[in-house]
């Protein structure tokens, strides 16, 4: 049949996948509980007394076929799809006087038939399609006819191996039919009081998970919350497989092999992201390597599904036994053994969670670099075993307690973070209350002058400053000549408003006494020089009724009449040397012109495509402009780019001049 090749071909691709999963998951899985004692009226039939064969045919179901005995094969050929366990059985005298029996199958076998005395009684799953319930747990009737003089022929014939097939499995089981639910609920209950600590770890992992998702939301700049919620919450998706069996929800298998594969396949990117997301560092060439082979295993996997592809390729053999294949393995325990990065950070800071951290990742590598030894069939110690009825599981309690570490010290981290932003909100605070002097909210009104502002800070608290001062005009009182210092302070934050502070607090009492814009810078920088590592660039100008200016410049970008720049005199910004002398230089503004003064965030605004800057030649273009507009175009034209300094203009004319300005 032409269809019989593709078909035989996903047969096999998948069966390797079962098997080669049942190998990686072998480890993730409980161990199995203690074999199950006989009962009154139960016979349980254990696998260790099972016979397999490998191929053949529908005379394996027979009574006699001694062609298809052998004893059991612990790795057989993967690359045979039909696979026979045979075993003989002799019914105690309460069950040969009972109407009715039943076999209870239990394993993890998704697609099976069972055989008694030669004839099929029922099974589960499609042979044609490869498909059926992973670990299903199914009843079957045993007609009256078919037991001999008490003795029972039982073949299961499956496709693949059953990976259960070891002495302490759930095993297929006879007792009276109408007792079969009975023993069935008894084996799951006696199962659940072996494995509750298993699953409460699992379960609490779960839930500690959930509140790192929590807390990453909080601050989604904490890239280690998420990563650690999804390790977290990924191991329980193991669990949820595996429990599926023991409460009948006849999960298909392609569904159980899809999450399983899936959650291997992640489980080294989520493990090493979150190592260098928690060490603030950017993920190496190699563990980038690492992450691939977790990929590339996923994709394996999807090829073999797929397109037939064959996966369990022999690479390598210890004792003829175990295959080393794809490569999610040795991504896995690289990944794991990725927290030894951890541990020199961890065990060096003096903050105690540190050191909490750092020894349960210790115990985490351990464990987990244990159990992939073991994986691969090299010496490692147990990790799972048995107390007074009781499956201790290593690995689930390492990770709940690497969880809790890491919750506990997380916890401390947040609050300490939370400390350090209600620190920096009441410094932020102080600094708006300092801002209030640095950039006035009302101009002050100067008689005979026109004065507009625009002020664009970069963060909450800026560093540009402007201030408008009268001077008294002894000749004419009423018309007051006007001091207008434009200044741009290097820094942000708290630092840079308490500098301007002392600034604005010198420039107050100067202008009283000062006669030019250079002398009064001369004394601001006697002032700055030795108050920190901190300098302000300023531009400092006298303006007269009479449109008389008179202007200084430390350091500052030079100011525009009526669309011109006015060159000044190169000079450094106050602060940076005791002695400095600051040139005064004289114009005349005359009436429709207006003089333009901005800070360095107009001319280094940053087109987020381009990269290109705002620039002197837009700058001066725009100069005619009012304070508003020129500021409103430097935004606008480093629009989706971040605002890397303070936008500030002041626009100066004589009075009945700037209305006519657009506005």
């Amino acid at each position: 049949m032409p269809q019989q090749p593709r078909t035989l071909s996903l047969k096999r691709a998948r069966m390797g996948s079962r098997a080669l999963l049942g190998l990686a998951l072998s480890a993730l899985l409980p161990a199995a509980a203690p074999a199950q004692t006989q009962q009154p009226g139960v016979v349980r039939l254990p696998w260790s007394q099972w016979q397999m064969h490998i191929g053949g045919g529908l005379q394996c179901a027979q009574i006699e076929a001694p062609s298809c005995s052998g004893p059991p094969v612990v790795f057989p050929d993967h690359s045979n799809p039909d696979q026979w366990q045979r075993t003989e059985v002799e019914l105690p005298a309460e069950l040969q006087s009972k109407p009715e029996l039943g076999i209870l199958v239990q394993g993890e076998i998704p697609v099976y038939e069972v055989f008694v005395n030669g004839r099929r009684i029922g099974g589960s799953g499609s042979f044609a399609t490869d498909s059926g319930p992973q670990d299903a747990r199914s009843i079957f009737p045993i007609p009256a006819s078919l037991p001999r003089r008490g003795r029972l022929t039982i073949a299961i014939h499956t496709l693949g191996v059953n990976s259960s097939s070891h002495v302490d499995a759930p095993v297929p089981t006879i007792a009276a039919l109408d007792e079969l639910q009975l023993v069935k609920d008894a084996d799951t209950l006696s199962y659940l009081r072996m494995s509750w600590l298993h699953y409460l770890c699992f379960g609490a992992m779960f839930g500690i998970g959930v509140v790192f998702f929590l807390l990453f939301s909080v601050n989604t700049r904490a890239h280690e919350y998420f990563w650690l919620g999804a390790r977290l919450c990924e191991l329980l998706m193991f669990r949820l497989c595996e429990l599926a069996s023991v409460v009948d929800m006849a999960m298909p298998s392609g569904l159980t092999l899809a999450m399983n594969s899936f959650f291997n396949m992640i489980s080294p990117i989520i493990l090493v992201e979150f190592i260098f997301a928690f060490l603030g560092r950017p993920v190496t060439k190699f563990f980038r390597l690492v992450e691939i082979a977790g990929l590339l295993n996923g994709s394996l996997l999807a090829a073999q599904l797929f397109r037939g592809t064959p996966l369990y390729i022999p690479v390598a053999r210890f004792a003829d036994s175990v295959y080393i294949h794809h490569p999610g393995i040795a991504a896995i325990l690289l990944a794991a053994l990725s927290l030894f990065l951890l541990a020199p950070v961890c065990f060096k800071s003096p903050l105690p969670e540190m050191r909490w951290i750092g020894a349960a990742s210790l115990f985490f590598v351990v464990e987990e670099s244990n159990r992939m030894a073991g994986f691969i069939d090299l010496p490692s110690i147990p990790q799972d075993f048995f107390w007074r009825g009781l499956d201790i599981d290593l690995r689930g309690i390492s990770n709940l307690l690497f969880a809790s570490v890491m919750l506990v010290a997380m916890t401390f981290r947040l609050r300490r973070i939370q400390d350090r932003n209600r620190q920096v909100e009441q410094e932020m605070a102080a600094a708006r209350s300092v801002q209030q002097v640095l950039i006035p909210e009302q101009l002050p009104s100067i008689p005979g002058l026109r004065i507009e502002s625009a002020y664009l800070p970069a963060q909450e608290v800026g560093g540009d400053f402007f201030q408008i001062l009268p001077v008294p005009n002894s000749a004419n009182p009423e018309r007051p000549s006007a001091f207008i210092v434009l200044g741009d302070v290097s820094g942000k934050g708290l630092k840079a408003a308490m500098t301007v502070s002392l600034i604005v607090g010198a420039l107050r009492t100067y202008a009283e006494t000062c006669t030019s814009p250079g002398e009064l810078l001369a004394g601001l920088n006697r002032r700055l020089h030795g108050r920190g590592d901190g300098f302000a660039t300023c531009l400092a100008l006298m303006v007269a009724p009479s449109g008389k200016m008179t202007l200084a410049n430390a350091g500052h970008p030079n100011p525009y009449l009526n669309g011109v720049e006015i060159p000044t005199e190169a000079n450094l910004p106050l602060g940076l040397a005791q002695k400095v002398h600051y040139s005064d230089i004289e114009l005349q503004l005359p009436p429709g012109q207006i003089c333009t003064l901005v800070t360095d965030g107009v001319v280094e605004a940053t087109n987020a495509t381009t990269r290109e800057l705002f620039g002197f030649e837009r700058t001066q273009a725009a100069s005619n402009q009012s304070a508003t507009d020129i500021a409103e175009a430097a935004r606008a034209f480093g629009m989706g780019a971040p605002q890397a300094d303070d936008i500030t203009v002041l626009t100066i004319a004589r009075a009945g001049v700037l209305s006519a300005v657009p506005a």
